[in-house]
């Protein structure tokens, strides 16, 4: 993980030939594997949400009026976002990410900020569990701080390419881009409250920091001073107070601040190793509260055990891997931080969501990636699929010198063009089959013919070898039998010199 660390950091440009956009000759393996674990992680984790959000909802839409008595209500609408998911990730991997350089990314900040502002005022905001996070839209409802994340990324991508790569801006006119672009957006989501979303964030742009050549000691210190400002606002307020004191000791108040707590402890407790099996679970049946959605990891945890759950979690893993080998293999900074920050955002929000569901930090609420419940949320990590694909489409990767030496090799088509690559010494001659006596004329050797005294015709199956005095002695030794067939004197045979040395002595 260090070597893969080393790359993602800002390096050199390489003095070397480097491969640029890729063409129709084909894509290495080392830009094509990480792209194809890619998607296949993100699509199987897609698959398996889809399977997991019915077997965890449908005893909920089925006992509820308000879903109709369908166990498929969530499934159905599920499948609905993920089709729209799927629009917008083809859309921004077709989309060249250069792009987002100028006009299209002041467009979509603009309306990233108008969204969150819009969630404060009474007309759309949307109240649910304490928090002012919803845009309602008729049937639907809108969580623009999950698209804010979005926006979020490619703008603070855009400013370290411009100061650390492009050296256009300073260190003063980054802080004042980064304070508009990137800290009042966050800000907006912090004071909704969504102080999940918040810290995902401020994580993910921290690793991007430390890829884009930040020192270390200055990413530490405002990783310190994150902690600290997060500690006061968890503390100040009563609800996130409940929350860690929840997770200290959720059997302390079972039925009221820790019930949802503890009845996910029971769905992993009863997984056991290999789970009860798929639609098997028992907290489902109205005991565990959210249980499609911030709760869904235990119900992973209880139908498919704790091997299904690490399962799970490595598919996650080989994500992981695969967008930062993306990153590295990127052509710009810009775009190694785009791969590296969306893969991070999701690793992160998914070790959020984990660790509060097994009682190890306070509960955020944030969602699994693909696999919860929930239309923005499927939505906006299907859009940073897209951004990753988009990275990884433009690709651009120095040569090896074995690569240099076999861009540089050619097929001859003909005979000229065979005697062209044959001057160069290690260059292919491959081409139209050429008789022995051109090919010798070709490379300057001394061959000529050689006749008989009955005919004047070429013998092309005598050739001289070795200049005119080889020549002359094999002339003199050629002649005709009785049936016309030409025949060479070789002189004796090795039995008859061995005999006549033997009758010498």
């Amino acid at each position: 993980m260090s070597g893969l660390v080393a790359h993602l950091l800002p390096f050199k440009n390489h003095a070397s030939e480097t491969v640029g956009a890729l063409d129709a000759e084909g894509v290495p393996a080392r830009i094509m594997l990480p792209r194809i674990l890619f998607i296949a992680c993100s699509m199987g984790l897609l698959l398996f949400g889809l399977l997991m959000i019915y077997s965890s909802s449908s005893i909920v839409g089925l006992t509820s009026k308000a879903y109709g008595n369908d166990p498929s209500y969530f499934l159905v609408r599920q499948i609905g976002f993920s089709v729209a998911g799927l629009v917008f990730a083809t859309a921004l991997a077709i989309f060249d990410y250069r792009r987002w350089r100028g006009i299209a990314l002041k467009v979509v900040w603009v309306l990233t900020f108008l969204s969150l502002v819009l969630v404060y005022t009474p007309i759309a905001g949307h109240d649910a569990y304490g928090a002012t996070r919803w845009i309602a839209m008729g049937p639907f409802s809108l969580q623009p701080s999950e698209f804010a994340k979005v926006t979020v990324l490619l703008t603070a991508s855009l400013i370290a390419q411009k100061r650390f790569e492009e050296g256009s801006i300073d260190d003063r006119q980054a802080l004042k881009l980064l304070a508009g672009g990137v800290v009042l957006p966050m800000g907006l989501i912090l004071f909704q409250p969504d102080k999940g979303t918040t810290g995902v964030l401020a994580v993910t742009l921290l690793v991007m920091a430390y890829l884009a050549g930040v020192p270390m000691r200055k990413v530490f210190l405002i990783l310190l001073a994150g902690v600290g400002i997060a500690a006061v606002l968890a503390l100040r307020d009563e609800y996130s107070r409940a929350r860690i004191m929840t997770m200290f000791d959720p059997f302390s108040d079972e039925f009221g601040a820790g019930y949802q707590l503890v009845q996910g402890f029971y769905a992993l407790g009863s997984g056991g190793v290999t789970g009860v099996g798929i639609g098997l679970s028992r907290q489902k049946y109205n005991y565990l509260p959210m249980a499609h959605n911030d709760f869904i990891f235990a119900v992973v945890g209880e139908e498919l055990g704790f091997v299904g759950a690490m399962l799970m979690i490595l598919a996650f893993g080989v994500l992981l891997w695969a967008g930062l080998k993306i990153a590295e293999n990127a052509s710009d900074l810009m775009g190694r931080l785009i791969a590296a920050g969306c893969t991070t955002l999701i690793v992160v929000q998914l070790l959020l969501n984990v660790s509060g569901v097994i009682g190890i930090f306070p509960l955020s609420g944030k969602p699994v990636p693909f696999v919860s419940y929930g239309g923005s949320s499927i939505i906006s990590t299907l859009m940073l699929v897209g951004l990753v694909l988009s990275v990884s489409f433009r690709s651009a990767l120095p040569q090896t010198r074995y690569e240099v030496r076999r861009s540089k090799l050619r097929i001859a088509t003909d005979e000229t063009e065979a005697d062209t690559f044959s001057a160069h010494a290690g260059s292919s001659t491959a081409g139209r089959v050429m008789p022995r006596s051109t090919r010798l004329a070709s490379a300057g050797r001394a061959d000529a013919p050689v006749t008989d005294a009955h005919s004047e015709s070429p013998r092309s199956d005598l050739r001289v070898v070795n200049g005119g005095a080889r020549s002359a002695r094999l002339a003199g030794r050629v002649s005709v039998d009785s049936s016309g067939r030409r025949r060479i004197d070789l002189g004796p045979s090795a039995a008859e010199r061995l005999r006549s040395t033997r009758r010498n002595k």
